[in-house]
């Protein structure tokens, strides 16, 4: 069975936390939420507890109410003592509890761009950014013009592509999980040219790639664009690209 993500909220972050399963979904994630998740006639205890102890990981709405809310911090404090990893997400300021005071937060709070929660899946577990070593893998480059990353605007222009993709594989679907991206879904059937693609990005994202192989399961690769940028160009890029680099992850992490 696959690993959940419990969500752990006040009632009064009820809709925050509505909106935040139905875009984990999205992203290919399995939350488990209360109001969702128990069934009629279960006893509510056991159910919440069974969940908590199964979790990949918990994540913990932060505001007010959740920080005087009994029933929320017996669900962290529980994730906690049975070694379930607990992400904290701001919705909005409070005082942290002192046992959370020393894990990093991710703060909703600021308007804008999908950083934050770009910020929430790249700290999520990952099941497969790869098959095993030396599998496939996203990778990605800048567009280089006289040896420096290319823009359009205010945009750089990255190819995106499949490194050790099956030799049978006959198509790849790529999706950036951010609402900020216009084309957030997109496919190529290029496999001479490892499936490669263009896109064009400020920010940095997390992304997912779908290879499909005629007869065989889908295989789903994980990664963000920063990560696929750094291991498309190696271990020692040029200054213009390091720069390029750091722009596109300061303009993506909350």
């Amino acid at each position: 069975m696959m690993k959940h993500i419990f969500l752990s909220y006040a009632h009064e972050d009820k809709n925050f936390a509505q909106d935040l399963n139905k875009r984990l979904r999205a992203s290919h994630q399995i939350p488990w939420q209360d109001r969702t998740n128990l069934l009629g006639g279960e006893n509510y205890q056991e159910a919440i507890d069974d969940a908590l102890r199964t979790a990949e990981a918990l994540v913990l709405i932060m505001s007010p109410h959740a920080a005087r809310s009994h029933y929320v911090t017996y669900e962290w404090a529980f994730a906690l003592g049975a070694g379930v990893p607990v992400i904290p997400v701001v919705r909005k300021l409070a005082t942290p509890h002192p046992k959370l005071s020393t894990i990093q937060s991710i703060d909703f709070t600021p308007p804008g761009r999908g950083a934050p929660f770009v910020g929430l899946l790249k700290a999520l577990p990952t099941r497969s950014s790869k098959l095993k070593d030396g599998g496939p893998e996203i990778r990605a480059k800048f567009n280089l013009v006289n040896g420096k990353p290319d823009k359009e605007g205010n945009y750089f222009v990255i190819g995106v592509y499949i490194e050790k993709a099956p030799r049978s594989a006959a198509k790849v679907t790529y999706e950036f999980h951010d609402e900020t991206f216009k084309r957030g879904k997109w496919y190529s059937k290029s496999a001479v040219r490892k499936f490669e693609s263009s896109v064009r990005s400020d920010g940095d994202s997390v992304m997912t790639a779908e290879i499909r192989t005629p007869g065989k399961k889908s295989l789903r690769l994980r990664t963000s664009l920063h990560d696929a940028l750094r291991a498309g160009h190696g271990s020692k890029p040029s200054p213009g690209i390091e720069r390029a680099l750091r722009e596109i992850l300061k303009s993506g992490t909350p």
